[in-house]
């Protein structure tokens, strides 16, 4: 029984294969192409949703006695400022020492004192 329902379906497998046309041809090209570009995209896009990207923020700062430092915690920068000067305190890749050398700042050259203004003289203004 089995032998006799695949022999009903072996006559319409048999016979000579169709002759693919050059439209066929491009046709399933194109569905083949078209195919791997956009499994292309859906893997670039879940690439771009699953990236890994930093949980906390880029910079963290701490502010007291009108000084503040500013750490770049992608890089490991520190940045210290100190009224209008700010210099970097540690680079990416170097170590904090535990008991760093404190040098002392030079003090500000003193400013000579500018001599008072000259005063108004009190000429009279012609009248027109």
């Amino acid at each position: 029984m089995k032998r006799e329902r695949l022999d009903e379906y072996a006559d319409e497998r048999e016979g000579p294969p169709e002759e693919l046309t050059l439209a066929d041809i491009v046709e399933n090209a194109a569905r083949k192409l078209v195919t791997a570009i956009v499994i292309a995209g859906g893997l670039i896009a879940l690439a771009i949703y699953f990236r890994s990207s930093p949980s906390s923020p880029r910079y963290q700062a701490a502010v007291g006695d009108g000084r503040i430092v500013r750490i770049d915690t992608r890089t490991g920068t520190v940045i210290a400022c100190e009224g209008e000067r700010c210099f970097r305190v540690l680079r990416r890749g170097q170590e904090l020492d535990e008991r760093p050398a404190v040098r002392a700042l030079p003090a500000p050259a003193a400013r000579p004192a500018q001599p008072a203004p000259a005063p108004p003289s009190n000429a009279a203004v012609p009248a027109r």
